[in-house]
């Protein structure tokens, strides 16, 4: 009887020491945990669905310490942000926009949109006063990144990161000596940013004396941070990229990627190692997800959740009742961060741009709480003119309210710059034209932003122009501009589908523009121009009857024009892309009257247009062009000889086969990606065009006018040298014709 006693008594206390994982922690005797979020790019976001499982089970957190991604999920939950408003937001948020540097066209200066035409790479190379040659320190600058870090933390910040709605730590790594820095105070969004810097990805970040870059090279897994801080016991969550099999080691790409992969592992292995029993590891199982799908976040944070609950046994040990958990959730809302009054601002030094740009330009009211929206907004205009690499700001707790610090950062691999571009074609019969592009551009020559550039094209047309670009005030809305173009291009002539000869038409223009630029949307000009144009015959005559009616071949003129007066141009340009567009407007206008010069030409006008509608239906994209020219001239004149004849150009017809100085011409173009040919750098469309063009009587071709039709469809793949183009076209001249070009030099 005794034993039976003793054996049910057993059994009775083994029920209740089984049942001890499943009770709850008091409030009182519970350990403090601490939560340690590994660095991984967008596996990271696997951190979020790890956060949710936590929430769900009421197991609170004491404090965080977060590396690189880690920082910025960390961050955020400890400046207030939810599992799930980070989950939303997430799965909001444009990865591909927030990631590139620019911002969204419609954004950009005028000045900048005028690059698009030329399709030059977008790489600055820097040549500084003493010629040697300089690159940018990072591929993407995080403009935009920190706009979106600013939302996350509400606007606010702290003295002390331990007065945050849950104590944090930031960990980054020196540049200069490769040491682990531990960042526990100051500016909340600039110590994420530090934290994130992937070298020659992102920028370094200047934080007290530290150039500082990603946390994971030096500590990807703060274990040992997170003890020194709070924790009895770690919830690490490790979600580095794993190190690449052999065969998967096939580029001298992969061989940097394997060498970073290593380096993490390398320096996490013993923060791992050093987990005791009561701590608990989250490894997700993340699969074929790499640290770039930013835009598959839903997948990553189901993943975090599914490895936390795989886990839940361990967790559920340190769950608290629905009451206390609810009294620790209650504690942490109240501590969310807040926007204080701006009772301060510093602007750090600039060396080349003039301080008045940044005073011109930002406009904040003391004693206010800041309006990020606003603010960003101003910021974004100023970056927009191109002067920074980047314009960061600091907030710093000091009491009742928020000091504002405006870090300007200057392209520091300047002040001179080279930038080079390609563009190349093919009809596979007759026509290959092509060019080579470079660009020499010296900013700020003086304190109101003087700014020389010189264009160089070598090709079939050979091209040199200049402009020195000065405003006349500091905000730049007026501005003076002398400016020059010397130019030899071919001018094909046809006699229906067949050539028949060729000229070289050479072209010298020179003047100075007084204008006025209205920021993002566009300029307008006027301006003094005088202009010479020579056109030489290089092969072939016209055929033609003599005076006796008998027919032959005529040598070709040579062809003289020389004249000077007054020109003024208007241009609008809002569209969102300058190739493939989806919204917007593009509009130039152009004026010229001549005064005088050589025979013929005394005085004459000139007109031209060029209009583009973008638009959208659906998953397809396209827009309506328009553009025209006239002339008041006599027939002798050359200078604004045009052509039509090429991709995209009344495509169905050999390059230049329409020449003449008054036309007509427009296109409906329709395109919509292929999403199966999609990459994340690049974008491949399948796209449709209508055209129609008249071409008046002119200088080479006296027949009469008419319109011509030609249908064009194509595959086109945005490059970072321009578009590439595989195009058939069929027109009225019942002939195909076909294209290959890069950047469409036609």
């Amino acid at each position: 009887m005794h034993k039976a006693v003793s054996g049910w008594m057993f059994w009775m206390m083994a029920a209740l020491v089984l049942a001890v994982p499943m009770a709850t922690a008091t409030a009182q005797d519970r350990p403090r945990i601490g939560l340690v979020l590994g660095g991984g790019g967008a596996r990271g976001l696997a951190h979020i669905g790890v956060l949710q499982v936590l929430a769900e089970n009421h197991i609170p957190v004491d404090c965080i310490v977060g590396t690189s991604i880690g920082a910025l999920v960390g961050g955020s939950y400890a400046a207030g942000q939810t599992p799930q408003s980070m989950s939303t937001l997430s799965g909001k948020t444009n990865w591909d926009a927030l990631f590139s540097s620019g911002l969204p066209r419609q954004q950009m200066s005028y000045r900048q949109k005028q690059d698009d035409n030329m399709h030059l790479a977008p790489i600055d190379v820097g040549v500084r006063d003493d010629g040697s040659l300089a690159l940018p320190k990072s591929a993407i600058e995080t403009q935009k990144i920190a706009t979106l870090l600013r939302d996350l933390t509400y606007g606010g910040t702290v003295k002390s990161f331990d007065d945050l709605s849950v104590p944090f730590r930031a960990i980054a790594t020196d540049l200069e000596t490769g040491e682990m820095v531990v960042m526990s105070d100051g500016d909340l969004v600039t110590a994420m940013r530090a934290s994130m810097a992937v070298p020659g990805v992102f920028p370094p970040v200047a934080r007290s004396q530290h150039l500082l870059v990603d946390g994971g090279l030096s500590r990807n897994l703060g274990v040992d941070v997170a003890r020194k801080m709070c924790a009895d016991v770690i919830i690490a969550v490790d979600v580095a990229s794993p190190p690449l099999k052999r065969d998967g080691i096939n580029t001298i790409f992969d061989v940097a990627n394997q060498y970073t992969r290593l380096m993490i592992v390398q320096n996490q292995r013993p923060q791992i190692a050093s987990l005791k029993p009561d701590d608990v590891l989250i490894t997700p199982a993340l699969g074929t997800l790499e640290s770039t799908d930013f835009n598959k976040a839903s997948d990553f944070i189901i993943a975090g959740e599914k490895a936390a609950r795989q886990q839940l046994v361990q967790l559920q040990r340190y769950e608290l009742s629905p009451a206390e958990y609810d009294k620790w959730e209650v504690a942490r809302e109240s501590k969310r961060l807040q926007p204080k009054p701006i009772d301060s601002i510093e602007v750090a030094r600039t060396t080349r741009v003039n301080p008045d740009v940044l005073s011109r330009n930002v406009d904040v009211e003391l004693g206010k709480d800041l309006d990020s929206g606003d603010f960003h907004d101003q910021l974004s205009h100023l970056y927009s003119r191109g002067d920074f690499s980047q314009l960061d700001y600091e907030l710093l707790d000091d009491g009742a309210g928020q000091k504002l610090r405006l870090i300007p950062v200057e392209k520091d691999w300047g002040p001179n710059y080279l930038n080079f571009g390609i563009a190349l074609g093919t009809d596979f019969e007759n026509a290959s034209p092509y060019a080579l592009l470079a660009r020499y551009r010296r900013t700020w020559l003086n304190s109101l932003g003087g700014e020389a550039s010189v264009i160089l094209r070598a090709g079939d047309t050979m091209a040199l122009g200049g402009e020195f670009y000065q405003p006349l005030q500091i905000d730049g809305y007026a501005f003076v501009a002398p400016n020059f173009t010397v130019q030899s291009s071919p001018l094909a002539l046809y006699d229906g589908n067949t050539q028949v000869g060729q000229f070289r038409l050479y072209k010298q223009q020179g003047g100075i523009d007084l204008g006025s630029t209205f920021s993002r949307y566009g300029e307008a000009r006027i301006g003094f121009m005088a202009e010479h144009a020579h056109a030489s015959p290089v092969v072939g005559g016209i055929l033609a009857s003599d005076a006796n009616g008998q027919p032959g071949i005529i040598a070709l003129p040579e062809i003289y024009q020389h004249d000077y007066g007054m020109r003024a141009s208007l241009n609008y340009d809002q569209l969102d892309n300058a190739d493939f567009p989806s919204s917007g407007t593009a509009l130039q206008l152009s004026a010229y009257q001549a005064w005088g010069g050589g025979a013929n030409t005394a005085s004459y006008g000139r007109l031209s247009l060029l209009g583009k509608q973008a638009f959208s239906l659906g998953e397809t994209n396209g827009y309506v062009m328009v553009k025209a020219q006239t002339t008041s001239h006599a027939t002798d004149a050359v200078v604004d000889t045009a052509w039509m004849g090429g991709f995209l150009n009344l495509s169905s017809y050999p390059y230049q086969a329409l020449l003449g100085d008054k036309f007509l011409y427009s296109r409906v173009t329709l395109y919509r990606p292929l999403p199966f040919l999609n990459t994340e750098s690049r974008s491949t469309m399948l796209g449709l065009a209508a055209e129609a063009g008249k071409m008046d009587e002119s200088t080479f071709d006296q027949s009469a006018s008419k319109w011509h039709y030609s249908g064009v469809g194509f595959i086109a793949i945005e490059s970072f040298l321009g578009p590439l183009y595989l195009g058939a076209a069929y027109g009225d001249n019942r002939q195909w014709r076909y294209y290959l070009t890069l950047g469409n030099p036609f």
